[in-house]
């Protein structure tokens, strides 16, 4: 859904009375850059402060306040997690669960849950907003009375592309859509490298890349007015198939594949595979060119393989993801019957025992799949991938709970590091000043002192190749962590360098995914 169509339905909600006596009008994405930019977005154009009567939650930052906020934007992971306290989400009057179309774990597990909730709160109005999804199926999932549809216009010209530098059209910036961060920021170097050349056409490029790991301030520079006399270039993931509007954009380049997570139950390994998108995605992507004046969208797939061989749908996240962290929120949540459950695309079987195994080995289930106490409801507490929260815990049993509290925070951001085309030798010669032989974790603590013994400055992270608002938010999810783990009547308690109780401490919590080197194994072969 369009950020001017967001606004507006929040303006009629609130008009309508549907904010008044402490209600809340609840919007929600997929993604936390998204709740981001569509909240501030929406605050700038009602002329609010972010934080004050339109404000924004995601994982460890909370931009709301509870006395004034009225229209407030958050993930849908974020929401589950809500219902911890409040199962029937009172506060509510309305929820609007945007881009659905993308099927993510959280937004399934999240229709399923509103449904659930709507049998027992009648009054609570569920808006499903999308430019693709299957309105038929949603409608059936619940049994909602038939509606005139509006469909929003498409105005794309298919055609076969072999080249971004051959787009010779009228001013207007153009938006590409790779697959992911290694493709893009190759695509970047050599379009960079060829503008530098003013006698080509794309000397006049100003190409950028966009996805999920970027700085803020490289965020920034997406966003911002492209100068005057440039054509700026927006290298992109899924990430701007949705919620993000790049307003000046006036033609779109697809590549017609993403990049998605696929979960092997049986070898319990998640990849990125690179898929062919669908056609509901090949509808989104097109939709990106001409926000503001007629657009062109070229594919660089042909129509044929458009119309005959590219599949309707995605795969819901649901039927590729572990299910281990949806299985526990169930679970908090008083959700026993996990394989009744209403869902609106059914997972896997092999995944959801293989989530009933992990849990049950890591002490968080029991014989009868309940929460065991207090570690079970302990985990529950915690918003981390349950193998980090039982790292986490004990930590405080063995004593170097300062520690890993700290390498749990560093596991929860983006990646820390930032790396430097053309800059490879220095960029690991950096990272050796940090290594450890003990591995990866202990190499983030190292990280974590020389941020803070350098006063936290952006200076020394640029100079050490470190993403510096990723060490800002990792010293911010770490004193959360500290501040939840004292709620939950646990000490911190630091174990100085004793890196063998540190090591404990992981395995814990992660062994299922730890080997050890058999020095007289043989494999039975000639020398």
């Amino acid at each position: 859904m369009s950020i001017l169509l967001q606004q507006d339905l929040c303006r009629y909600l609130k008009e309508a009375g549907w904010a008044e006596g402490g209600r809340v009008v609840a919007c929600t994405q997929p993604r936390r850059l998204a709740v981001q930019s569509v909240a501030s977005r929406v605050a700038e154009e009602m002329g609010v402060k972010i934080g004050e009567e339109v404000g924004y939650t995601i994982r460890f930052e909370d931009q709301t306040n509870p006395s004034v906020t009225v229209i407030k934007f958050l993930t849908d992971g974020v929401l589950i997690r809500e219902m911890m306290d409040d199962p029937l989400l009172t506060k509510y009057s309305v929820i609007m669960v945007d881009e659905a179309h993308e099927r993510s774990l959280s937004t399934d597990m999240l229709l399923g849950l509103l449904k659930k909730i709507q049998r027992r709160r009648p009054e609570l109005r569920i808006i499903i907003s999308s430019a693709t999804i299957e309105a038929k199926s949603m409608s059936t999932f619940f049994q909602a009375r038939k509606k005139d549809l509006l469909h929003a216009a498409e105005d794309c010209v298919p055609s076969h592309l072999p080249a971004i530098l051959s787009v010779e059209e009228p001013a207007g910036d153009i938006l590409v859509f790779l697959t992911g961060q290694d493709d893009i920021d190759a695509a970047v170097k050599l379009l960079r490298e060829d503008t530098q050349d003013d006698r080509r056409r794309t000397s006049g490029l100003l190409v950028l890349p966009l996805y999920s790991g970027l700085s803020r301030d490289d965020q920034g520079l997406v966003f911002a007015p492209t100068p005057k006399g440039k054509r700026k270039v927006v290298i992109s993931t899924n990430i701007a198939e949705t919620s993000l509007t790049l307003e000046g954009v006036v033609y779109v380049v697809d590549s017609g594949f993403s990049k998605q997570r696929f979960y092997n139950p049986i070898s319990d390994i998640e990849s990125l595979v690179v898929t062919p998108i669908s056609k509901a995605s090949a509808r989104q992507r097109a939709g990106r060119a001409g926000r503001i004046r007629p657009g062109k969208c070229f594919r660089l797939y042909t129509e044929e393989y458009f119309l005959k061989e590219m599949p309707t749908e995605g795969i819901p996240e649901m039927q590729r993801s572990n299910l281990v962290s949806c299985v526990i929120q169930l679970k908090a949540l008083g959700i026993d019957n996990i394989l009744g459950f209403d869902w609106l695309a059914s997972p896997p079987p092999e995944a959801m025992v293989r989530a009933l195994e992990v849990l049950y080995s890591l002490g968080i289930l029991d014989e009868d799949a309940k929460l065991t106490s207090p570690i079970g409801y302990q985990v529950a507490e915690i918003p981390l991938d349950p193998m980090i929260s039982k790292m986490i815990l004990s930590a405080c049993n063995f004593g170097c709970s300062e520690e890993i509290i700290t390498i749990a925070a560093v596991l929860s951001v983006q990646s820390i590091w930032v790396s430097m085309w053309g800059a490879q030798k220095e960029f690991d010669e950096v990272k050796l000043h940090f290594a450890a032989a003990e591995g990866d974790h202990i190499t983030y603590l190292n990280v974590y002192k020389g941020f803070l013994n350098s006063g936290k400055s952006s200076q020394w992270c640029y100079k050490n190749y470190l993403n510096y608002q990723a060490m800002k938010k990792v010293v911010d999810v770490r004193d959360q962590l500290s501040r939840l783990l004292r709620r939950l009547g646990l000490a911190l308690k630091s174990c100085e360098k004793d890196t063998q109780i540190l090591r404990k401490a992981i395995i814990a919590g992660f062994f299922a995914n730890s080997c050890h080197l058999e020095v007289y194994y043989r494999s039975g072969l000639d020398s």
